[in-house]
């Protein structure tokens, strides 16, 4: 009797230390979890972009606008450079419809990218010279078409099309959207080569394009 009254007490304790370990290893799972989440919840994903003509450094300084635009808005932006590699070895390969990603490929990206959201889209540019007073002027035109994909809905939860901007834009423009670049727009001078003036159109119509969203919801 004895022996089974002590058999029963340590059963009885093995239970309520397995019982015990459980509810911890619970309680750490959903604190893991938790945090994970919140992480996640605000990390962004700049791609995929499609560029249209623009050079190296132009293409560069459009992805550099967007992501101190998204950091403004408070976001954790991923490093480019991880995102680009991650875009590049997906298989298959992200399929485009009318010129835009579909839905599904998006959401395998952002779930491979680890990112709550993706900004997305194309700019086109658009450079020529023409006659100002005595002499050639070179102008650049930046048409921007900007996406924001919500991984947790599956939707695009933002999107602003056709949006312009040009390199001699005028300073009454340049100061609706000077809080949401943060930093300065390209400076340019008269003639050179068109690369700043690439830059400077890209950063304008970018500026244009996700005004609304730094300016909208915290989503």
């Amino acid at each position: 009797m004895r022996n089974f009254c002590l058999r029963v007490k340590i059963e009885f304790k093995s239970e309520e230390m397995n019982t015990v370990r459980l509810l911890a290893f619970t309680t750490g799972v959903c604190l893991f979890s938790s945090v994970c989440l919140a992480q996640s919840s605000t990390q962004v994903a700049i791609g995929p972009w499609t560029f249209v003509e623009g050079n190296k450094t132009s293409r560069e300084t459009a992805i550099e606008t967007i992501r101190k635009i998204a950091e403004h808005k408070g976001f954790t932006v991923l490093p480019q450079e991880l995102i680009e590699r991650k875009l590049e070895s997906l298989e298959p390969a992200v399929a485009y419809r009318k010129g835009k990603p579909v839905l599904d490929d998006l959401a395998r990206f952002a779930r491979v990218s680890h990112a709550s959201r993706l900004i997305y889209g194309r700019i086109n540019w658009h450079t020529r010279s023409i006659w100002v007073g005595t002499g050639p002027k070179t102008i650049s035109t930046a048409t921007v078409d900007a996406y924001i994909f919500d991984a947790r809905s599956g939707e695009v939860v933002y999107e602003k099309k056709g949006v312009e901007g040009r390199s001699d834009e005028k300073e009454a423009s340049l100061k609706v959207i000077a809080d949401v670049l943060v930093t300065p727009v390209v400076t340019v001078v008269s003639g050179g080569p068109a690369t700043p003036r690439e830059q400077r159109a890209a950063q304008i119509a970018i500026g244009k394009a996700l005004e609304p969203w730094v300016h909208g919801p915290a989503r």
